[in-house]
This record gives structure tokens, C-alpha cells and sequence, in this order.
């Protein structure tokens, strides 16, 4: 009787538990990746987005040498690239066309342009220009604020 037992395999109480925690882990980790992204995160991520937007028209300017522009609207944000004579163009082709955005963006300073211009002007002789952009959704904001000789910072608003 004692040689049946020793022929037989199986797993031990320890693997068992061992597979049931690291199941337990991975799930936890993906409920968490999957959950609606709340207001503070979406603004905090179409912050970031801009942001990074703005770094690579910037040095998409200095590698064209050509002039972005920044124009900001109701829906979001555009980047347009200067054409000459005054004609700013948009930038489809690099990717930084159209982008809507659920937060609200606004243009704090410098004050919008009436001749539907560009507000921010990122010069290929990486000029520094001054600038305030803040970005709201649901009274959670994050502020985008060009201050040079510093660098390009985000800071989170009080929430309101």
C-alpha cells in the first residue's frame, strides 16, 4: 500500500496558494488599469499630452526651421506651422493636427489673438516666449506655465 502512494504526483498546498496569490495580483492590476479614469486624472493626462505636444513642436521648429503656432478652441488645441505672408497652415502631417480634448483649455496670457493667429509662437531659434495655459475639467485643474530662462513646468490648481 505504501508503494501506491509514492507513484502518484500532484501539487502541494504551497504551489496551490502560491498560484491562487499571484491569480489574485495580476487581477487586482487589471481592475485597477480598467477603471473609468476619473476628472483629476483626465486633466492631469490632457496636461501631460499638451505639454508633450509642445516640446515636439518645438523641436519639430528648430529641425524644420520653420515657425508652430499654438491655437487654442473650444474643443481643444491645434498646432499650425507658418507658411509666410501670415498664413499659418495646420500640421497634419506631423501628428500634431486637431485635438480634442474633454477639459477646458485656456489661453491665460498671453490674451488671444483677434486676426486668428496663433497665441503661442514656438520659434525655430528656440526663442523663448512667455506663457500661461491652464487646463480645467470639473473643477480639477493643472496649470502649464513657460517662465524662462526655467523650463516648461505643470503645476496642479487648487481644486475647486
Amino acid at each position: 500500500m505504501a508503494d501506491k502512494f509514492l507513484g502518484q504526483k500532484g501539487f502541494t498546498l504551497l504551489e496551490v496558494m502560491l498560484v491562487v496569490l499571484i491569480i489574485g495580483i495580476i487581477t487586482s492590476l487589471a481592475v485597477y488599469s480598467l477603471s473609468p479614469m476619473g476628472p483629476s486624472r483626465q486633466a492631469k493626462s490632457e496636461a501631460q499630452g499638451l505639454m508633450a505636444a509642445l516640446d515636439y513642436a518645438q523641436q519639430q521648429a528648430i529641425l524644420s526651421h520653420q515657425p508652430y503656432g499654438l491655437k487654442i478652441n473650444p474643443k481643444g488645441y491645434e498646432f499650425v506651422a507658418y507658411q509666410g505672408s501670415g498664413q499659418w497652415v495646420p500640421t497634419e502631417n506631423l501628428g500634431l493636427g486637431q485635438r480634442n480634448t474633454l477639459s477646458q483649455i485656456k489661453l491665460m496670457m498671453p490674451t488671444a489673438r483677434l486676426d486668428n493667429g496663433p497665441s503661442i509662437v514656438l520659434l525655430p531659434s528656440k526663442e523663448p516666449q512667455i506663457y500661461t495655459i491652464e487646463v480645467n475639467l470639473e473643477g480639477y485643474g493643472w496649470q502649464l506655465k513657460s517662465l524662462p530662462p526655467k523650463p516648461l513646468t505643470l503645476t496642479a490648481m487648487p481644486h475647486e
